[in-house]
């Protein structure tokens, strides 16, 4: 509708008539592509919805379900919960919402979790934002790209270490000896270790279809 009001505004200068003609044609043909832009902008901005709602599902509720697992099972039995939830936590609010989710991170303790190469783009940015004292709560990535000839909406929300996380993923001489055998036993390869309060640890990352399939 833009085109419309645009078109208005500069034939407040003619005749009537020239302007009633000029009237039937944007009715006829400019109306159409600006209520095809305002579709496209609501079902973007939708996607941006949904995308941020299924993140926020995601964390609070594998946060939830690991603060419960300490209670009972303490820090060493909370590694094998992690390792199997977070995965299926994933996938379920995933087919909840209609998108792909998932956790990435350059230092991986299980190696699905890592990045893609746009994923690790948007991780090298969080980075730099990091490292500038520029990143806070707000701090997201949203893009519409297009991958195999179809449109989607990319979103990545930075994780940041939490002082909760550092009984798994602090430095390693001062993570418990039972929860460094249980990480040892169920990661050989992990990387996650080292971390501090605040750290960038890494991204839940969103993708949300555009184009019916």
């Amino acid at each position: 509708m833009m085109t419309f009001r645009n078109a208005r505004a500069r034939g407040k200068g003619y005749g009537q008539g020239i302007w009633a003609l000029l009237l039937v044609l944007l009715l006829s043909g400019g109306c159409g592509s600006g209520e095809a832009s305002v579709d496209e902008a609501d079902g973007s901005r939708l996607a941006e919805e949904k995308a941020r709602r299924a993140a926020e599902k995601l964390v609070g509720t594998l946060m939830g379900e690991v603060q419960q697992s300490i209670k009972d099972r303490g820090l060493a039995g909370t590694v094998t919960h992690c390792a199997e939830r977070a995965q299926e936590l994933s996938a379920l609010i995933g087919a909840e919402e209609g998108v792909t989710i998932r956790r990435v991170t350059e230092k991986t303790r299980n190696p699905v979790d890592a990045p893609d190469v746009y994923e690790r783009q948007v991780l090298g940015h969080f980075a730099a934002l990091a490292q500038s004292g520029q990143m806070n709560s707000s701090t997201a990535h949203v893009e519409i790209v297009r991958e195999d000839s179809r449109r989607m909406l990319r979103f990545l929300k930075p994780i940041t270490v939490m002082k909760p996380c550092l009984g798994c993923h602090g430095p390693e001489n001062a993570i418990a000896a039972d929860v460094r055998a249980a990480i040892r036993a169920q990661y050989p390869s992990d990387r996650a270790t080292g971390y501090s309060v605040g750290d960038l640890r890494g991204a839940i990352s969103v993708v949300v279809p555009l184009d019916e399939e």
